[in-house]
C-alpha cells in the first residue's frame, strides 16, 4: 500500500485550512530579553528606574526621567546550546536595537520636560537546534496518521494533507488502503460495533528527529513621555511589529514494513501594533524610590503562512514512494493577550541602582479571527488555546554599581512560568494544512545576565552577557485524537517524552552619546 501519506500529501482535492494551534500563538506572543547592553545587564528590571532607551518598549514613562537627549544602537551574537541541525549554524549575529530620544522641553514650572523618542528592538530572535533519536514507547507516528486517516474516512467533504481521501472519493478501490508508508499487502482491520472501520499503525523500531527554527520578531516603538515635578513621569508608546519565522523538520522512523522521512518546512509572517502605557512616581518627596505601573494592549497582528511537505519512503518490497506539497498561503488576525507590570526602583547616593520588577499576560486570551467572514471558523482552534496554555508571570531582578563615575558593574536576573500546562498536547484536525505532528511543553525559563559599562563625557559603551536555561518534553505526536486517551489511560503506544533543553547564550554590545 503506497498510498498512506503520498496520495493524501498530494490531493488536489483538499481545501485550504488554518495550520494554527496554541504552540504556534506561543510564538507571537513570547518575548526575549532584549535592547540595550545595560537592560540586558539589569535582568530587564528598569520598569521604575528607567532613562535607558529600552525604556521605551516596557514602561514609556522611564524615558521622561531623561534630561538630556540620547543615540544608541546595539549588536552582538546568539548562540544556541545545541549543535547545528538542517543544515542550519548553532550561533547568529544579531543587530539588537537602534533609538534616539529628543528632550523637547526645558524646565516650565511643574512640567520640567516633554520628550519623544523612536526605537527599535528585536522583541524574539527564533534561532533554535534540535537533533535525538526517540523513545516511542512501542508506538509511532503512523498511530496518530491512522486515526487521522479513520476520521476523514466518515467526512469525505474534508480534506486534510495527513489524512486520506482517496478511497472516499474512489468507490472502485473496494475497501480503504493506508498511502505511502504501507505496501498493498499490508490490509487494514476492523474493529467496534457494526464492524466499523478503524485505520491502524504499526510500531517503530527506531526513530529519529531533527529541526532548525530561525527568524525573528522586530518592533518599532515611537514614544512620548513627560515629567511632571521631578515626582511623577508619565509615557506613551506605539509599537509596529514585523515578524518572519521559519521551521525546517524531519522525521524519520522505520518500521517492519518501510522506513520514511516526512520532511516539514512551515513559514509564517506577521505583521502588528500595540500601544504601552506607563507611569512612575516616586510617593516620597525626598526620597529617590519610585513605583512604576505598566500596561499594554494586545498586540494585533496580521498573519500570513505556508506549509511544505514531501515524503520519502522505502518499503521491503523495494518500492520506493516520494512526494511534495506546498499549501497556498493562509492569512488571519491575531491577538496577543494584556500585559500588566509593576516595578520598584530605588538609588543610593550616584554609586546604587537596585530594580524589580513583575509582569502578568494571561496567555488563555491569545485569540485567533478569520479576516474572510468566518466568525466561528477559529473556535476550535481557540479552545485548544484556552486548554493548553495558562497564565505567564515573569519576574525581573537587576543591580547597577558604580565605583566611580566613568565605570558600571551590572547583574541581573529574570524567571518567566511555562505557558503550557502539563497535560499540553497538539491536536491536530484531520482536515488541517499543518502537517508537523510533534510538540514541545516548554517549562519555565531561567536567565543570569552580567554588564559592565563606560562612560566618557558624552559618550559611552556597555557590554553584556545573559544565559539562559529553559527544559522541556519533546512529543513526535500525539495519540488519542479527540479524547487524548493515553494521558487518562496510559495505553500502549502514548509516546514518551524526550528530554531537551532551549538553553543559549547571548553576547550584546551597546554604543552610544547623549547630547
Amino acid at each position: 500500500m503506497k498510498r498512506f501519506i503520498y496520495t493524501a500529501l498530494m490531493s488536489a482535492l483538499m481545501i485550504p485550512a488554518s495550520a494554527q494551534n496554541a504552540y504556534l500563538a506561543y510564538n507571537l506572543a513570547n518575548s526575549d530579553l532584549n535592547g540595550t547592553a545595560r537592560n540586558i545587564g539589569m535582568g530587564g528590571a528598569l520598569g521604575a528606574l528607567g532613562a535607558d532607551l529600552s525604556a521605551i518598549n516596557n514602561n514609556p514613562a522611564g524615558t521622561g526621567i531623561y534630561r538630556r537627549s540620547d543615540a544608541s544602537f546595539t549588536f552582538g551574537g546568539v548562540f544556541t546550546g545545541n549543535q547545528g541541525a538542517m543544515g542550519h549554524d548553532r550561533g547568529r549575529i544579531s543587530f539588537d536595537q537602534a533609538g534616539v530620544l529628543f528632550v523637547l522641553g526645558g524646565d516650565n514650572g511643574d512640567l520640567r520636560n516633554i520628550n519623544f523618542g523612536i526605537n527599535y528592538q528585536k522583541k524574539r530572535n527564533f534561532l533554535s537546534n534540535f537533533n535525538s533519536d526517540l523513545n516511542l514507547n512501542g508506538g509511532s507516528q503512523t498511530f496518530q496518521l491512522a486515526e487521522m486517516s479513520t476520521d476523514a474516512y466518515y467526512d469525505e467533504n474534508n480534506f486534510g494533507i495527513l489524512a486520506d481521501h482517496t478511497a472516499p472519493m474512489h468507490n472502485e478501490t473496494g475497501d480503504l488502503v493506508y498511502d505511502g508508508v504501507f505496501d498493498d499487502n499490508y490490509q487494514p482491520w476492523k474493529k467496534g460495533e457494526n464492524e466499523k472501520f478503524q485505520y491502524i499503525g504499526i510500531p517503530a523500531s527506531a526513530a529519529n528527529y531533527s529541526r532548525a527554527t530561525y527568524g525573528s520578531n522586530s518592533q518599532i516603538d515611537f514614544n512620548l513621555s513627560a515629567n511632571i515635578a521631578d515626582r511623577f513621569f508619565a509615557g506613551v508608546s506605539v509599537g509596529i511589529y514585523t515578524a518572519t519565522f521559519d521551521r525546517e523538520a524531519a522525521y524519520m522512523e522505520k518500521n517492519e514494513y518501510a522506513d520514511y522521512t516526512l520532511r516539514n518546512r512551515y513559514h509564517f509572517s506577521a505583521d502588528g501594533v500595540d500601544v504601552k502605557l506607563g507611569v512612575i512616581f516616586r510617593p516620597v518627596e525626598d526620597s529617590p524610590f519610585r513605583i512604576g505601573l505598566t500596561a499594554h494592549t494586545p498586540i494585533w497582528y496580521k498573519v500570513r503562512d505556508y506549509n511544505n511537505i514531501s515524503l520519502t519512503a522505502q518499503t521491503i518490497y523495494e518500492n520506493t514512494v516520494e512526494g511534495d506539497y506546498t499549501t497556498d498561503e493562509f492569512e488571519c488576525n491575531y491577538r496577543t493577550p494584556w500585559k500588566f507590570g509593576v516595578s520598584l526602583g530605588h538609588t543610593i547616593g550616584n554609586f546604587l541602582a537596585l530594580g524589580a520588577e513583575y509582569e502578568y499576560s494571561d496567555l488563555t486570551s491569545c485569540k485567533y479571527y478569520s479576516n474572510r467572514g468566518y466568525a466561528s471558523s477559529f473556535d476550535p482552534v481557540n479552545e485548544n488555546i484556552k486548554s493548553n496554555l495558562k497564565p505567564q508571570h515573569t519576574l525581573k531582578l537587576g543591580v547597577e554599581a558604580k565605583p566611580d563615575d566613568a565605570f558600571s558593574v551590572r547583574l541581573g536576573y529574570n524567571f518567566i512560568s511555562s505557558p503550557f500546562k502539563n497535560d499540553a498536547y497538539n491536536h491536530l484536525d484531520y482536515n488541517s494544512s499543518y502537517t508537523e505532528t510533534d510538540y514541545t511543553n516548554w517549562k519555565d525559563i531561567h536567565r543570569i545576565t552580567f554588564g559592565i559599562g563606560y562612560r566618557y563625557k558624552g559618550g559611552y559603551i556597555d557590554l553584556a552577557y545573559q544565559y539562559q536555561m529553559q527544559n522541556g518534553d519533546f512529543y513526535a505526536y500525539d495519540y488519542g485524537g479527540d479524547y487524548h486517551l493515553y494521558s487518562d489511560t496510559g495505553s500502549a503506544g502514548a509516546p514518551s517524552p524526550t528530554k531537551i533543553t532551549n538553553n543559549r547564550s547571548q553576547v550584546v554590545a551597546t554604543l552610544g552619546f547623549k547630547f
